[in-house]
């Protein structure tokens, strides 16, 4: 029998610049539509946006690369197992989902977490994703974290979602009188209020986003 076809380089670097030019696109229409959009039939009556569509355009924006990072961690995660098992494609997801069902009630691919502990419980401390948090370094790794947190805000209100939401409201010290109501727009938006509009959530989880990929691309297979 032969053996499986070797995951290759070349392969792990068309997904990464795929997903890094959807990040780039994500931020190139955050700029535009978020600063620089306008309202109106003509340019006689058209008006800057303003709240809540601006808050809520990041809102879409932000959730539409955080599925496309959750797709992309999923494929180089594959990658690793792959690489390291010398096993197929269709192999490989009963390694990572469930001996009997593969993927289909795996989820969580967006979490570092899980992707941390996934990672560790296949292949220890000496692989990418079992050593997640070193690989990536600390800061990339909580951006992704909140990132993923943020990610589950909008997908789902209230129970877990929004109780973490809150927490990560709290441990980034915004005070109670803002925090009441706070939605994930102004959040991505607005904070930290201290930094250049550049620099604030939204970016911050994008550049995380950009980090991963290219350390995974570094990394693997």
């Amino acid at each position: 029998m032969a053996p499986p076809a070797r995951v290759t380089k070349a392969a792990v670097a068309t997904e990464t610049s795929a997903f890094l030019t959807n990040v780039i696109r994500a931020r190139d229409l955050y700029t535009k539509i978020v600063w620089h959009g306008y309202t109106g039939t003509t340019h006689v009556n058209a008006t800057k946006l303003g709240n809540p569509d601006t808050r809520d355009v990041a809102q879409f924006i932000f959730f539409e690369i955080a599925a496309k990072f959750e797709d992309y961690a999923k494929f180089v995660f594959q990658v690793e197992v792959r690489a390291k098992l010398q096993i197929t494609a269709t192999r490989s997801t009963f390694v990572m989902g469930d001996l009997d069902n593969g993927l289909n009630n795996k989820l969580g691919w967006g979490s570092p977490q899980r992707l941390k502990e996934r990672g560790y419980n296949l292949f220890g401390e000496k692989s990418f994703f079992g050593n997640l948090v070193n690989e990536l370094g600390n800061p990339t790794y909580k951006a992704l974290v909140s990132a993923h947190t943020v990610r589950n805000r909008i997908a789902h209100d209230g129970g877990a979602a929004q109780t973490k939401f809150v927490k990560l409201l709290e441990g980034d010290g915004i005070p109670a009188a803002q925090r009441q109501g706070m939605s994930v727009g102004r959040f991505l938006r607005d904070y930290p209020t201290a930094a250049q509009r550049g620099n604030r959530n939204f970016f911050l989880y994008l550049g995380a986003y950009e980090d991963f990929a290219n350390k995974a691309l570094a990394a693997l297979p």
